[in-house]
């Protein structure tokens, strides 16, 4: 089920957040926990390490940013729940990475500036569809930084924009270096760069600041500059400044990329990434950023499935498929999301949020 959910989640301090989240979560989140305990159950990891994995990567937050870690506790007290549960979904990519559960990949996003100049940004989310409905766009207008995301039942954060017009794209990735033992959270790294950073340079800082167990890539922008980082426990590196930032699902630092995983054999990662640098090549004519999503409808026949879609048949933990598309306008504080994939419309429209 395509549904695109909203919320907004009042308060200044993390107790009052979480006690606002779990009255507006309650109905979805026990789904989202049913499925991610299947996943991780498929994946090899028994109940008793995915509590100890958890429990590392809650102390890990704690060291890093308390107040996070205290809003996932009180979050899983309103809701009824150990803690533990509601940090193994905060830590869900470095779960399935302590598995080697990287599968396929997820996620294609480009970002650069518009005919206009303007900076613009946008992706495909694409995740298992069994969490179609596990989903929701969080408007948090008393952070520190205001700022709206779409993130999974009980994440703290994922794709968004701040009030200071600071955004977040990013796409996970695999190396030999991740553990997914004892460090920070990706979507705590991108929740601390939403409610915190004032501009590209500040969310760098905070996302070098980071021991992480679990790779991914980061695409910061704001309304000056496009940032593309790959993040691993074996380190940060910034890709080269380009016309057009373009990132799917693997390592192109050179010195990362040697100590990558070998690509998936049912990864589309390097296609993906051909059709979008071929299609942006071609893009000064796109004007904002939900005309730049449009680059992102592409299917196998165009060379590959940028715009994902699940196999009727696909098994759990294989049933890859773009849960959402989102636009970033950071110069207007401006996030579009679309619910599914871009294909989708103009049967589905597209929903626009501010994050003050």
């Amino acid at each position: 089920m395509l549904e695109l959910r909203t919320r907004r989640v009042p308060g200044s301090g993390p107790g009052t957040r979480a006690a606002a989240l779990a009255a507006g979560t309650e109905a979805w989140l026990p789904g989202a926990l049913a499925v991610y305990d299947r996943l991780f159950a498929a994946a090899g990891l028994a109940p008793a390490q995915v509590r100890r994995l958890a429990l590392a990567a809650r102390t890990a937050l704690a060291d890093w940013a308390s107040d996070l870690a205290e809003e996932l506790d009180s979050y899983a007290e309103a809701s009824g729940l150990p803690a533990w549960r509601i940090h193994a979904l905060n830590a869900r990519t470095e779960l399935l990475a302590a598995a080697g559960a990287a599968g396929r990949g997820e996620c294609s996003a480009i970002a650069g500036a518009d005919a206009a100049g303007a900076t613009v940004g946008a992706q495909t989310w694409d995740w298992h569809r069994e969490l179609a409905g596990g989903w929701a766009v969080l408007k948090y207008p008393q952070a520190r930084q205001p700022f709206v995301t779409l993130t999974e039942a009980g994440l703290l954060a994922k794709i968004g924009l701040n009030s200071s017009g600071v955004g977040v794209l990013f796409n996970v990735l695999a190396h030999r270096a991740d553990t997914g033992d004892g460090g920070v959270a990706v979507h705590a790294v991108a929740r601390r760069i939403l409610d915190t950073a004032t501009d590209v340079g500040t969310a760098v800082a905070i996302l070098r600041s980071a021991p992480l167990a679990a790779s991914s890539c980061f695409t910061l922008l704001d309304a000056d500059r496009v940032a593309c980082l790959e993040a691993s426990p074996a380190g940060v590196a910034e890709l080269p400044p380009a016309r057009w930032s373009v990132h799917t699902n693997h390592f192109r630092d050179p010195e990362l990329a040697a100590g990558a995983l070998p690509t998936d054999p049912d990864s589309d990662s390097l296609p993906r990434h051909a059709v979008l640098t071929a299609r942006l090549a071609d893009a000064e004519h796109q004007d904002g950023a939900e005309g730049l999503a449009d680059l992102l409808c592409a299917h196998s026949s165009d060379g590959a499935g940028v715009c994902c879609h699940a196999q009727p048949d696909a098994p759990l933990g294989s049933g890859w498929q773009t849960l959402a598309t989102v636009a970033l306008e950071p110069g207007h504080r401006r996030m579009s999301v679309l619910a599914g994939g871009p294909c989708g419309r103009p049967a589905r429209e597209w929903l626009r949020f501010s994050p003050g």
